[in-house]
């Protein structure tokens, strides 16, 4: 026991001598850290955030279909991921890097073909929706008539303003699919067809809901051939006319027709709707308006005539200066109050159906600006705010 004792105290000042104390609890500190790092990462493995999903057909889950996971992304966009459904319809991905509030253009979503049908879920922009249920809507089909189903026009929208040697009109249709199927297309025939004024030109696609490839013009007509799932769709569509004196055909139901013609514009006798107010949508655009509901089978035109429309831009601004010194400013600014249950067209002035006209026309005005774009950061700009805009106006129908 004598003899060993020197030889261990040598071994420890060995030790002490090649491996100091401060270095020994550093390396000790670096160990610890790295093994709480990878608990970490392995415990954010076991655990990952998930997308689950349901595909609903009639408030039932179905039993067969395949999910498929999109994501758009200032890096990327297009499918990211796809999953046959289980029995009953459930569906679960699995989500690398969710959306934050921080990154407005993260965006996923899912679709969904149903019986030859794509059908898309809610977009998901912020993590905290992971938390619950995503569900897809999906419908049995019904076949149109061959010369299209006679759809309802809920809201019509038409915005007229001087153009080059005419006039360029704004037309935004909404249409009701108020059945339980989605309505597609027979072998030659078209979903939904619509006469347009005779004379336009210039015919072309707004970006609404509908795909531009299914959408034709023909004859003065428009043509929609894309299937159309139950509630509403939009579309815009924008042309040229050469004069005012125009006719605006409204076949079958038509809740609400609202027409604006912006200023200057000549005195004008508008039959088959009625001289409303003058809205102005901005600090620089103020649209003359006129208004009907309930139409059924009517034919709206426009000429040239007499002074017993709306009052002139100059009268008016003198009406409105003396409604500046009282109260009166505020009842004109009101928004007009229908019958209960009944659509309401455009308010006067400063309500909230005054928001949906500018955002129609903020919408044609990002169509028109991403024309001739080549650079994808800026078309992606310009669909981003376009996507943004179509939410607030869909929340405004």
């Amino acid at each position: 026991m004598a003899a060993s004792l020197p030889e261990f105290r040598s071994y420890r000042g060995t030790i002490r001598s090649r491996v100091p104390i401060r270095t020994l609890l550093s390396v000790m500190t670096t160990v610890c850290l790295a093994l709480v790092l990878s608990a970490s990462a392995l415990e954010g493995q076991e655990d990952p955030q998930l997308l689950r999903g349901r595909v609903i057909l009639g408030g039932l889950g179905v039993d067969s279909a395949v999910a498929v996971l999109h994501r758009v992304s200032m890096e990327e966009a297009g499918e990211v991921d796809s999953v046959l459904v289980a029995p009953g319809g459930d569906f679960e991905f699995r989500i690398e890097r969710p959306p934050s509030v921080s990154d407005q253009s993260n965006i996923l979503f899912a679709s969904v073909r149903y019986e030859g049908v794509l059908y898309f879920g809610p977009a998901v922009t912020e993590a905290d929706q992971l938390d619950s249920l995503y569900v897809v809507n999906v419908f049995g089909t019904e076949t149109a008539p061959v010369e299209g189903s006679p759809l309802p026009v809920t809201v019509r929208n038409v915005f007229l303003e001087r153009w080059e040697e005419g006039w360029r009109a704004t037309d935004l249709f909404q249409i009701l699919n108020a059945g339980e199927r989605t309505l597609v297309a027979a072998k030659d025939g078209v979903v939904w067809s619509y006469p347009l004024p005779p004379g336009a030109t210039s015919l072309e696609l707004g970006q609404g809901d509908l795909p531009p490839d299914a959408v034709t013009f023909e004859e003065y007509r428009v043509t929609v051939r894309a299937p159309l799932p139950p509630g509403e769709r939009m579309l815009l569509i924008r042309y040229e006319l050469p004069t005012l004196e125009a006719e605006f055909p409204a076949p079958r139901a038509t809740e609400t027709f609202d027409l604006l013609v912006k200023e200057p514009a000549p005195t004008l006798d508008v039959a088959g709707l009625q001289p409303i107010d003058v809205v102005a949508l901005d600090a620089e655009s103020t649209y003359r308006r006129y208004s009907a509901t309930d139409l059924i089978d009517a034919s709206v035109s426009i000429e040239e005539g007499s002074e017993g429309g709306l009052p002139s831009m100059g009268l008016f601004a003198v009406l409105l200066a003396a409604l500046l010194g009282g109260v009166g400013l505020f009842a004109y600014l009101r928004p007009s109050v229908r019958p209960s249950g009944s659509r309401r067209p455009l308010a006067a002035s400063a309500g909230p159906q005054d928001e949906r006209a500018t955002l129609i026309l903020e919408v044609a005005r990002l169509d028109e600006s991403n024309k001739g774009v080549s650079d994808p950061d800026t078309r992606r700009t310009i669909l981003e705010q376009r996507a943004v805009l179509m939410a607030r106006l869909r929340g405004r129908s």
